[in-house]
């Protein structure tokens, strides 16, 4: 229940962070109709802005919002996406796309055998944001330096080897951490991703209409998108989904 709440407070407050957008005639036209529920009217005056100004997170994200409360899941987490590619590691972001993910599970997924040891490693990449991340190892960096000046004043061998182990041990966990951090990193740096906006989209072998269907993906799927040819995007997903959709019936952030 508390999750809920929280969740639904973040959507009710989020209209409040218009302020900080660029300046655009439908931002307080539609934090109104927001605030007042209709959010069809909202995600109108919102796009406008997004689409003729400089992308604004804070934009992004309230248009996210909007389009959760209009029930388009696709939508949502494309501006989530969207909203945390400007601003990387920001929990309430990260909050609303989770929630978003967990309400839609891609077609392809329900019949893979998932591995213990790889979604275990996914839970342990997720159990923190990168904001987390970066100031944990901030911590363990001065925690480190504290325990290396102790070991030189302490008097006893055996202290001086609780010193030698507790660094290793902390420099063992500052390396996953990192690597972690590293890794989150270089995708929001590097990988351009995509999010199925429609109800569900067809992969295709070829850009072309007249191409076989391998596979179809359910909204609010998110991929990676290799290339851009004409009105298809070539895309993967996983090992197993590699092929074509079409730009009309996805989102691509950028």
């Amino acid at each position: 229940m508390n999750f809920l709440k929280y969740f639904f407070v973040a959507l009710c407050i989020s209209a409040a962070s218009a302020a900080a957008a660029p300046d655009c005639a439908g931002i307080d036209a539609g934090t109104k109709a927001y605030n007042g529920g209709d959010f069809e009217r909202a995600i109108d005056e919102w796009r406008t802005c997004a689409d003729n100004g400089t992308p604004d997170a804070d934009l992004l994200y309230n248009l996210g919002n909007a389009y959760f409360r209009s029930g388009k899941i696709g939508f949502a987490i494309f501006y989530y996406r969207s909203a945390l590619r400007l601003r990387p590691g920001d929990d309430d972001i990260q909050h609303n796309l989770k929630f978003a993910q967990a309400m839609t599970r891609d077609k392809v997924d329900e019949d893979e055998e998932e591995n213990p040891i790889l979604s275990g490693l996914f839970k342990l990449h997720h159990a923190l944001s990168l904001k987390a991340q970066l100031i944990t190892l901030l911590a363990i960096f001065w925690l480190i330096a504290l325990i290396g000046i102790a070991s030189k004043v302490l008097i006893g061998e055996r202290a001086k080897n609780i010193c030698t182990g507790a660094i290793f041990a902390l420099t063992a966990i500052f390396c996953v951490i990192g690597s972690s951090a590293a890794y989150k990193i270089f995708v929001l740096e590097k990988e351009i991703c995509g999010v199925v906006t429609a109800a569900d989209a067809d992969v295709t072998s070829a850009p072309s209409d007249k191409s076989q269907t391998l596979n179809t993906l359910s909204e609010g799927t998110t991929f990676e998108v290799i290339s851009e040819q004409g009105n298809y995007a070539e895309i993967r997903l996983g090992e197993k989904i590699k092929g074509f959709v079409k730009l009309s019936e996805v989102g691509i952030v950028k």
